[in-house]
């Protein structure tokens, strides 16, 4: 389907409990027609609780970092303009899931009605009798994990994205366009500056130069027996 949305999400909280445990961190990437956009969803949010040792030690967030962060019925509607209905894809989506419609329900939304896509279904078709945590798919699928000590909901969701892609299209994460000899600036611009700000608007990324189209046209001539020429 053209334009295709998907959404990748992922979260941290207090603790494992959605009874008595609330969300601290959410993390949403974007993806259309199955490529990763530079559009993203990222709040901290303050629990009003106490975070368990047990889940500092897995995301390091602590309650002094997050008690100048909004509460989430304050995030909540920006939470739903982004999600839309469009289809989310989530890591143990039942967690998240649960987690999310309490809280959403806790200040008066409905639960979130969206198609969900949980990825561990997935990974335990294509890893049969294997651990297929987020780690241990990175391993196995050459994604490359730069996820250092602690778990984050928005590094959770980009690295889960190319996980995903690489599960369902075979897409190679480590193919950087951005390092293509040929990508050019114009000369007023800076490529680290594009390189490293996750926030340039996708159609700049995407707009081939003249060069660019130069280049692709010759790699092209320079193509022996090609298979749409023999295709009648």
């Amino acid at each position: 389907m053209e334009n295709e949305r998907k959404l990748i999400l992922d979260t941290e909280t207090t603790g494992l409990s959605f009874d008595i445990d609330k969300i601290i961190e959410i993390g949403i990437v974007e993806l259309k027609d199955n490529v990763l956009t530079q559009n993203y969803f990222h709040e901290y949010i303050n629990p009003e609780t106490d975070i368990s040792l047990s889940a500092q030690k897995v995301h390091g967030i602590s309650n002094e970092f997050l008690i100048d962060k909004p509460v989430f019925s304050k995030i909540a509607q920006k939470l739903l303009d982004f999600i839309k209905d469009d289809i989310i894809i989530i890591h143990n989506a039942e967690f998240d899931i649960n987690f999310i419609n309490k809280e959403l329900q806790s200040c008066g939304f409905n639960k979130i009605n969206n198609t969900i896509i949980d990825t561990i279904k997935l990974a335990k078709k294509e890893f049969p009798g294997q651990a297929v945590n987020l780690d241990s798919l990175c391993r196995k699928l050459n994604v490359n994990n730069t996820r250092q000590n602690y778990h984050g909901a928005l590094l959770d969701a980009t690295l889960l994205s190319k996980v995903y892609l690489n599960l369902t299209t075979g897409k190679q994460e480590s193919l950087n366009l951005m390092d293509n000899k040929f990508f050019k600036l114009n000369e007023n611009e800076n490529f680290n500056h594009y390189k490293n700000n996750f926030l340039i608007p996708r159609d700049k990324l995407m707009n081939l130069s003249d060069h660019e189209k130069k280049e692709h046209e010759n790699f092209i001539n320079k193509m022996k027996n090609p298979i749409w020429k023999r295709v009648k």
